[in-house]
């Protein structure tokens, strides 16, 4: 998947975002398969805390280097994963998969479990003003009780689980669908299930049917029967020896007899009516 792909947010799910930043006073931000952040509820920027750690005490590199991680290990295991940062607070993130194929993640953080400062080590170097700073935004953050932590937790869980099975973050597919009409056009003889199409184009089956009928000017199935109507017809001309049923299972359709009805069903008049039709021509 390129960096090019576009992602699309249904309403509900910024809305699910926003909720859960105002209620619990943390980040929840989206982020592409490649680690990019694109999408925070509230837009609601890092914490104080978080930017001193990265910007002033020099915890960029290393923040983002364990977010990483934590990302593509909860992409590896398909389940929340909870960690605690280098600035001693508590972060979780969750893969989120389009038909099975991972586009991104779902984090939430920075909240802390502990109502005392700990100074991480690698601050210690710093003047005791930075320090007391540091300490200072560290109580500004939100707290939990390890029960309220579980609690939320498992209502992250939850909304990612409907944002999902929902669709409510998707890819644009637009490019994908022109892809996917030029791969039944060369290969006639295959007939792809709905399902089928939207693995290969890494979406859902709703999203299929829907931009595909937009794109071609007609159904995906209607746009499959088309194009092996058209190749059978040029089979059937090219040579005077090709048989129906010869023809008929070229363009994937073992039936001889399924094909001429269907044939008839769509063009009212049958293949063999084509072959002298265009004989006479």
């Amino acid at each position: 998947m390129s960096r090019s792909v576009q992602f699309i947010f249904a309403e509900d799910a910024n809305k699910i975002f926003d909720c859960f930043t105002r209620i619990f006073g943390i980040r929840i931000v989206f982020f592409s398969y490649d680690g990019r952040e694109l999408n925070a509820g509230s837009n609601l920027p890092r914490c104080r805390y978080c930017n001193m750690l990265r910007e002033s005490f020099g915890f960029e590199k290393k923040c983002h280097t364990l977010d990483r991680k934590q990302q593509i290990l909860s992409g590896k295991r398909g389940k929340l994963v909870a960690y605690e940062c280098h600035g001693n607070m508590t972060e979780a993130v969750l893969p989120v998969y389009v038909v099975k194929k991972l586009i991104g993640y779902i984090m939430i953080g920075q909240f802390r479990t502990s109502d005392s400062f700990i100074r991480p080590i690698e601050a210690s170097h710093k003047s005791r003003k930075d320090l007391n700073c540091l300490r200072k935004a560290y109580f500004e953050t939100p707290y939990y009780s390890q029960q309220m932590v579980e609690n939320i937790l498992k209502l992250f869980s939850l909304l990612v689980e409907l944002i999902v099975s929902r669709h409510l973050i998707n890819i644009k597919s637009q490019t994908s669908i022109s892809k996917l009409i030029a791969y039944i056009d060369e290969h006639p003889e295959e007939t792809l299930s709905l399902e089928e199409a939207a693995n290969l184009i890494f979406t859902s089956i709703s999203t299929v049917s829907h931009l595909f009928k937009k794109a071609a000017g007609m159904s995906f199935k209607k746009y499959q029967i088309t194009k092996k109507f058209q190749k059978a017809e040029e089979l059937l001309v090219s040579d005077s020896e090709n048989s129906i049923a010869s023809v008929s299972k070229q363009v994937g359709i073992s039936d001889p007899f399924y094909f001429s009805r269907l044939y008839k069903k769509y063009r009212g008049y049958a293949p063999k009516q084509h072959k002298r039709n265009y004989r006479s021509d």
